[in-house]
C-alpha cells in the first residue's frame, strides 16, 4: 500500500514537472529560433542559406556611425529618451514616497496619477499638439503675455525632440509608483517611529530608512530600464513620423521592417545587443555590491 502511494506520488510529481517545463522549453525554443534567424539575416544580403555569407551590413553600420548618419542621430535621440526615462523613474519613486507619507490630498493625487495612464496615448498626443500649435492656446499666451511668437515646434529639428520629451514629462509618471508604494507600505512602522525618536528629518528618513529598505524594488526597475537602453523611445509615430531629426533606434528599426528590409536592421540590432549585454551585467554587478542586505 505504501509502495503504491509512493509510486502514485512520484508519477504526479513527474507529470507536474513536465507540465511546468513545457512553457519554459517553448520559450527557449521560440527565443533561439527567432533570434537565431535574425543573426543569420545579419550575416547575409538576402535569405539565409541562399545568399552568401557577408559582412556588408556591419560595414554599413560602422560607416553610418562614422559619417554621423541616420543611425548616429537615432542613437543620440535614443540616449536622450533613456536618460529621461531614468529621471522619470526616480521622480516616480519620489511621488510614491509622498503618497506613502499621506500628504494632504494624497488620495486625489493617487487617483490622478493612475488616471493619466488610462487615457490612450493617441488622445493625449492630439491634445498636446493642439495646445502647442501655432495659433493654439500656448502660442496665444506667449504672444499676449510675453510678446513671443514661436514657430511650429514639431517641424524644426532644433525643437522637435525636446518638445516630445517635454510631452513625456507632462503626460504622467506611469503606474510603477504603485509598486514602489506597495514596497514602502511593507516597511514596519516601528522602524519609522524609531527614526523619528532619533530626530530623523523627512529628508533623512527618505535616504537613510525608506530608500535602503526598498532598494531591491527600485534596483529591479532600474535594471529593467537598462535593458531598454538602446530601445528607449517616445511617441515618434504620433508626433512626427520620424521627421525633423526625431527618429530613434526603435523607430528606425520599425520603419525598416515595415519597408521589408531585414538584413541591415538585423545587423544593427545584433551590434546594439552585444553592446547592451556588458552594460547590463556590469550595472547588475555594481548594484549587487551596493545593495544593502536588509530583511524585514
Amino acid at each position: 500500500m505504501k509502495l503504491e502511494s509512493k509510486t502514485k506520488s512520484k508519477i504526479n510529481r513527474n507529470v507536474f514537472l513536465f507540465i511546468m517545463v513545457l512553457p519554459a522549453l517553448y520559450g527557449i525554443f521560440k527565443y533561439f529560433a527567432i533570434n537565431g534567424y535574425s543573426i543569420l539575416l545579419a550575416f547575409s544580403d538576402g535569405e539565409p542559406f541562399k545568399a552568401p555569407f557577408s559582412l556588408r551590413n556591419f560595414r554599413m553600420f560602422f560607416q553610418d556611425m562614422k559619417d554621423n548618419g541616420i543611425l548616429a542621430l537615432a542613437l543620440k535621440n535614443t540616449l536622450k529618451y533613456f536618460v529621461v526615462g531614468l529621471i522619470q523613474q526616480f521622480l516616480c519613486y519620489v511621488v510614491a514616497y509622498f503618497l506613502y507619507k499621506k500628504v494632504p490630498g494624497y488620495k486625489v493625487y493617487r487617483f490622478t496619477f493612475y488616471l493619466s495612464s488610462l487615457i490612450a496615448p493617441v488622445i493625449t498626443t492630439a491634445i498636446f499638439m493642439e495646445l502647442i500649435r501655432v495659433g493654439g492656446p500656448l502660442w496665444k499666451i506667449m504672444d499676449e503675455v510675453f510678446g513671443i511668437q514661436f514657430g511650429s515646434l514639431l517641424s524644426r529639428p532644433e525643437t522637435a525632440t525636446n518638445t516630445i520629451i517635454t510631452y513625456m514629462f507632462l503626460s504622467g509618471i506611469g503606474t510603477s509608483y504603485l509598486i514602489f508604494l506597495g514596497a514602502m507600505n511593507r516597511i514596519p512602522k516601528e522602524i519609522i517611529e524609531a527614526g523619528k525618536l532619533d530626530g530623523c528629518s523627512t529628508w533623512r528618513e527618505f535616504w537613510s530608512l525608506v530608500f535602503p529598505l526598498t532598494f531591491g524594488t527600485y534596483a529591479t526597475f532600474f535594471l529593467m530600464g537598462l535593458c531598454g537602453v538602446f530601445t528607449a523611445s517616445g511617441p515618434i509615430l504620433y508626433f512626427t513620423q520620424g521627421g525633423a531629426d526625431t527618429t530613434t533606434l526603435g523607430y528606425w528599426l520599425f520603419t525598416q521592417v515595415m519597408g521589408d528590409s531585414y538584413n541591415y536592421p538585423a545587423a544593427v540590432g545584433l551590434v546594439f545587443t552585444l553592446l547592451g549585454i556588458p552594460i547590463l551585467l556590469i550595472s547588475r554587478f555594481i548594484i549587487n555590491k551596493a545593495n544593502p542586505e536588509v530583511t524585514y
